[in-house]
């Protein structure tokens, strides 16, 4: 799908065909798969975006997938000049940090108004969805989407609409592929969630937000270890 003139990265999976989630349209989709790519570090810095590849991979015309383009630009994650086309700006260990780091206030600060706000049912399916990540991860099943419904779940029990539309908008700079790129975090994960669900249905805001933060910067941290390294990883917790 992609080449680069500084290294041979990435050559070879032209043939293979994603699979875009669902979305409003298809350029909204097809956005999402080279979000998650770049996020992810598939997509390093210096990569071309081929259009008519990317099309072609994806069942789609030019059209939309340029449209997806224009829209990383807006992000931050692309950029688009006469000769070269589109290529990838790339993520540092500082970029991936910040981003965990400003879905975390916004996530403490919908479990604090879930704890605060939240009705009985909403408590209710937010234990049952924990419980349901839980059984994913020992079943080996499909833990990305129980854990993505549990965290949706939290973030509805705020019962604030312009919060849901934030957590969106930075939810989108967040990996989708975290547990498949970092599968040991998952057990980790599951004892926070515990401590989390805990402090919601306690109706203990502040430990709820508490919680709810650290649980996205250790997330965070664990990710930029996994993406650049024990080195990069070191640098940024030392300027920071």
């Amino acid at each position: 799908m992609q080449t680069s003139d500084k290294s041979s990265r990435g050559r070879g999976r032209g043939g293979t065909r994603r699979n875009p989630k669902l979305g409003a349209t298809v350029r909204d989709r097809i956005a999402e798969v080279l979000r998650d790519e770049i996020i992810s570090g598939k997509l390093s810095k210096g990569m071309r975006i081929d259009l008519d590849e990317t099309a072609a991979e994806l069942g789609t015309s030019r059209t939309p997938v340029r449209e997806a383009c224009l829209v990383l630009v807006h992000e931050g994650l692309v950029e688009v000049a006469p000769r070269t086309g589109v290529s990838v700006v790339g993520l540092t260990p500082r970029d991936v940090e910040d981003n965990f780091a400003l879905m975390a206030v916004l996530s403490g600060t919908a479990a604090a108004w879930a704890a605060e706000r939240g009705t009985p049912d909403q408590h209710k399916e937010i234990r049952l969805l924990s419980d349901e990540v839980r059984a994913a991860a020992d079943a080996g099943g499909d833990i990305r989407t129980a854990n993505f419904l549990f965290h949706r779940a939290i973030n509805r029990a705020s019962n604030s609409a312009r919060l849901l539309i934030l957590l969106r908008q930075t939810g989108r700079l967040i990996p989708t592929s975290y547990f498949d790129m970092i599968p040991e975090q998952a057990s980790c994960a599951l004892r926070e969630h515990d401590d989390i669900v805990a402090a919601v249905t306690a109706r203990d805001p502040e430990k709820a937000r508490r919680l709810s933060e650290e649980h996205l910067v250790r997330a965070g941290r664990a990710f930029v270890l996994r993406m650049f390294g024990e080195r990069e990883s070191s640098v940024v917790e030392k300027s920071g």
